[in-house]
Formats: structure tokens, sequence, C-alpha cells
């Protein structure tokens, strides 16, 4: 029998067992106890550097993130899944788990540069040249540079392989013209991975490069897109002659898929550990809040006995997803590649943070338009939840085709 979720949002550890519903991963899997010597050491790092509330404003609130990713990386808390050669601790998929399960739990924000970290350096790790890991490497454990993806174009979104960016190589430098979108937080990047055809007359997935490009430069013009929630946290880059060092490939010139492949599937993988205790500790959130909303007589007792069945629904759904991710670091930790079970995390994510997002709304009913920042602008900022990474249609065909064997 699964129990209720907790009203705190700060869960002592005595708690922690209860928000994410431990028991519920079953025997066959490896356990990871909440009294587990890498959870203890870390949770005691973390109630020595404590964190202010984050600020509301965009500005601000990204340069808190960067502070503190400078912070955790000062005392080795970035990176840990990196190699011990490039500043990493070398840890496994179920450290990885654990490590974003505390932060979460702790209401800290993860480390700022996640383009950086998660995308590009483990790439470069794989595919890159020893003199660009050695450029690159060390600046996004430290945060020192902030990175942005330039993949996604008006014309190529979900089909990536329709990308029109180009980039001709003239002298020692690569000249790249064309223009990408929804480049998230572009606008705080000192540089940006763009793919691009480096192959005149090519097609589909032939002929492309994954470039490192330099933001700062004046042919690259990045502009915020204001989002219904008032966000500004996507782009668009446009990219008139703008250049490049002739060595800033990561991977052979015209093996660009082979390379952007590999960063989806330390994406997809890394998602996997970050985002179902984030969804808890809010989940909680949401109860503590409806339980001052009714007791304020702004939500009635059947609304709210309502809203109380909601989320009891969505606590269990979210273990299902914390076990999905459990799944898949174990297969990492074991050596195996995640392949489509990456594609069903991001479904399950992407439908659950809709949801959830439409029950902090609830919540707090009318009241909620009069806070600062009203409570409508989580429902509103996680409708694009099943957009990211891939739309959930494209999700569903991945899962189809490639574990249930159905045909295209």
């Amino acid at each position: 029998m699964t129990t209720s979720p907790t009203a705190s949002t700060s869960p002592a550890p005595g708690g922690t067992a209860t928000l994410l519903g431990h028991h519920v991963l079953g025997p066959e899997l490896p356990a990871v106890p909440y009294d587990h010597p890498f959870r203890a050491e870390f949770r005691g790092w973390l109630q020595q550097h404590p964190l202010g509330p984050e600020p509301l404003e965009q500005d601000a609130r990204i340069a808190h993130r960067r502070a503190w990713h400078r912070e955790l990386a000062a005392d080795g808390w970035v990176g840990l899944h990196w190699p011990v050669e490039h500043g990493g601790r070398g840890a496994d998929a179920l450290t990885q788990f654990m490590y974003y399960e505390e932060l979460a739990l702790a209401g800290a924000p993860e480390p700022a540069n996640t383009p950086g970290l998660i995308l590009l350096g483990p790439t470069l790790m794989v595919h890159g040249t020893e003199e660009l890991k050695k450029r690159f490497l060390p600046g996004i454990l430290a945060g020192d540079e902030a990175w942005c993806q330039g993949f996604s174009e008006p014309d190529a979104g979900s089909d990536l392989a329709a990308v029109r960016t180009r980039a001709e190589l003239v002298g020692d430098e690569w000249v790249v013209n064309g223009q990408k979108i929804w480049t998230t937080f572009g606008q705080y990047a000192d540089l940006v991975f763009v793919l691009c055809r480096t192959t005149p007359g090519s097609e589909r997935h032939r002929g492309l490069s994954l470039l490192v490009v330099p933001a700062d430069q004046p042919g690259v013009t990045i502009r915020a897109i204001k989002q219904i929630s008032g966000d500004e946290e996507f782009c668009e880059v446009f990219l008139d002659d703008a250049r490049a060092p002739r060595d800033w490939v990561v991977g052979e010139v015209g093996q660009g898929w082979a390379a952007a492949m590999t960063l989806f599937q330390f994406e997809r993988g890394d998602q996997g550990y970050t985002d179902h205790a984030r969804m808890l500790v809010r989940l909680a959130g949401v109860e503590r809040r409806l339980a001052e909303s009714e007791t304020a007589g702004l939500v009635s007792s059947v609304r709210a006995a309502t809203a109380r069945a909601r989320h009891r629904d969505l606590w269990v759904r979210i273990q299902g997803l914390r076990l999905l991710n459990y799944r898949g670091a174990v297969l990492a930790t074991s050596g195996e590649g995640l392949g489509a079970v990456g594609s069903m995390t991001n479904l399950v994510w992407g439908e659950l943070e809709k949801e959830l997002g439409a029950a902090v709304a609830e919540a707090v009913g009318a009241c909620g338009l009069r806070a600062g920042r009203h409570d409508t602008h989580e429902r509103l900022h996680t409708r694009a939840a099943s957009i990211y990474s891939g739309t959930s249609e494209i999700q569903r065909n991945i899962i189809a085709e490639r574990l249930l064997g159905l045909p295209r």
C-alpha cells in the first residue's frame, strides 16, 4: 500500500522515504538506501550551504543559479558523472540519481550550465579532440563559460535532419549562415554548439557537422522570445557570416549526426535522474497551499476533496516515473544504453508536468491571481513540457517502433 504525500516542502531526512516512496522500487532492483553514505555526505554539505529564495526576475534568477553552480563546483559537487581525469568523480548513474534527489529535497537548483555540463561536455569526451577537451571542459565544469544548443530551426524541429544552416570553410575559419530557434537561455550563453551542413548538396542525415561558435561576435544575433507565461526562456539565434575556428568541430566533419545522437542519449539519460523528486516536492507544496486556501475559505471543502483525490493520483503516477527513472539508472550503471527507454521517460514526464502545473494553479483558486507572480504562471509554463526534447507524439512513435516492434 502506498502512502499519501507529506505536506512538507522541505522534508526532514526521516520523512524523505515517505515523500519519495522508496519501497515501491521493488526487491528486484539494487537498493539505494536513505542512509547511503553518499546521501549523508551531500545532505550535510547542502545543510552547510543554505540558499535564500530564488529571485523571480529572470536575469537575477540566472545570475543566482550561476553563482550556485560555482559554489557547488568549488567543492567538487558538479559533474559527478564526469571521469576523474576531466575533473569529475567518475560516479555511476545510481549516484547521479541520489544527487538530483537530494538537490530537490533541499530546495536547491541544479547547476546552471546544463547544456555544457550534461550535453556538450560528455559528447566532447566521446567525439572531441584532446585540444577541444582541454579548451572547453574545465570552463564547463567550473561554470565560467555558459553554453546553449543551436539545433532546432523554424522548419526543422522534431525533424532535425531537415536543418538548413550551412557552414563553409574559408581559410582557417568556418563561416556559418542560418537561423536557430527555441534556444534555451541563449541570451546568457558565451558559446553555441551548432548543427549545420558543411557538405554542399547534402541532404537529411548526411553532410552535417557539429560546430562550436562563439556567441559574442558581430555575426551572431540572439533575440529572446516572450512566452505566454511572461518568461523569456527561449531565443532565436541568427547566424550571418558568423565565424568559428577550423578545429572547433565536435567529431569528424560531415559526421555531425552521430555526434548529435550521442548528445541526445546523454540528455535523455540525465533527464531521467532529475525530474521526479522536484515533482514530488512541488506536489507536497500544492497540498500545503490547498490546506491554507481551504482554511481561509478561498477553496470549498468539496473542491478541496476533489483536488486531494487528484493529488493522490498524481503522487502514485510520479512514483511510477521514479521507478522508470531508477530502472534507467540501473541500466546505465550496468553499461547498457537507454535507447527507447529514454523516450518512455520523456513521454511520461512531459504529460505529468503539464498536469502538475494545472494542479498548482488550481490548488489556490482565484487568490493566486492576486499574488505578485500569479499561480497561473506554473500552468502556462508547463504547457511546453510535452514538446521538450522531442514531442510526445514523436516519443510515442519511437516507443511503438523500437520497444513494441510495431510497423512504421
